[in-house]
């Protein structure tokens, strides 16, 4: 029998998805949250995004975090890594 080992390499790297609520951005958090070595610490949107104050899973599983369009509450210091999607 094969017993499931626990993740024992260092911490997971915080990451912040900025443009989280579009398609791009759902199916980044989505793989963050997938990962082992990664974990989903913030999540940014812009200030007219409906999204603002909801967590960041929504509608699918919860992710613990909320959307927000503060910088500095998205960043809050937890995190490695901000990946931006966007318009150009």
């Amino acid at each position: 029998m094969n017993a499931v080992k626990p993740h024992t390499g260092p911490a997971p790297l915080g990451i912040a998805i900025a443009g989280a609520t579009g398609r791009m951005g759902q199916m980044l958090i989505e793989a963050v949250r997938a990962s082992d070595d990664l974990r989903l610490t913030g999540a940014l949107d812009r200030p007219d995004s409906p999204a603002l104050g909801q967590d960041a899973g929504y509608p699918g599983p919860l992710a613990g975090v909320c959307v927000t369009a503060d910088l500095r509450q998205g960043l809050n210091g937890r995190v490695n890594g901000l990946v931006s999607i966007g318009a150009c």
